[in-house]
């Protein structure tokens, strides 16, 4: 389904809150070089949520979630920020469920393309402040990153997750209620694990 803009929002328009989600896979299995987090890249995923509408942007660091920096400094101190997808898929989705003020959350993976500020914008627009809103960025018609999720879809997902589902299942399940939102002119890849 392509966005159309046609979802009604009532009441005032809540915060947005923006998730950069960091997981290396497999705690089982030893870490690798190309596991750290690039502090560069990092901060590009942050400065895209923040500039195409996040209101309050954080960076979910294995099971733990940390403010995100406030400035451009090279400096970034990272915790034990390594652990499965699905462990930090959780402790994001609960930290936002944690929000009551915000009417969603955009989550972007630190591993995927980053879709810039203008993609975020998009699908923050094509959800319009619903609680029901499942928006995702799409390229040539391939979902993809970031996504938003509404407030109700964030408390779903984390019941869904507590019955066994693994993260990137849900939006898989849940895939005829997405609204996709054609980003194809940014030109980024839809290479997206999610």
């Amino acid at each position: 389904m392509e966005s159309g803009g046609d979802f009604n929002s009532s009441g005032p328009v809540r915060p947005v809150g923006g998730i950069v989600v960091v997981a290396r896979g497999d705690e089982r299995l030893p870490a690798r070089e190309g596991d750290i987090p690039k502090l560069e890249r990092l901060l590009a995923c942050v400065a895209s949520l923040g500039a195409g509408g996040c209101d309050e942007v954080y960076i979910a660091l294995g099971a733990r979630v940390v403010p995100a920096p406030d400035t451009t400094s090279t400096m970034l101190y990272l915790p034990d920020w390594y652990d499965s997808l699905d462990a930090c898929a959780a402790a994001a989705l609960d930290f936002a469920d944690q929000h009551s003020s915000w009417g969603g959350a955009v989550f972007q993976t630190l591993d995927s393309p980053d879709a810039g500020s203008i993609a975020v914008s998009r699908v923050i627009e094509a959800a319009d402040g619903c609680p029901d809103s499942l928006c995702r960025a799409s390229y040539a018609g391939r979902p993809a990153q970031p996504f938003y999720l509404g407030a109700h879809r964030i408390r779903e997902a984390i019941a869904e997750m507590g019955a066994g589902l693994p993260a990137f299942r849900y939006l898989i399940e849940h895939r005829d209620d997405v609204v996709l939102v054609d980003c194809t002119d940014l030109g980024n890849p839809a290479d997206s694990l999610l």
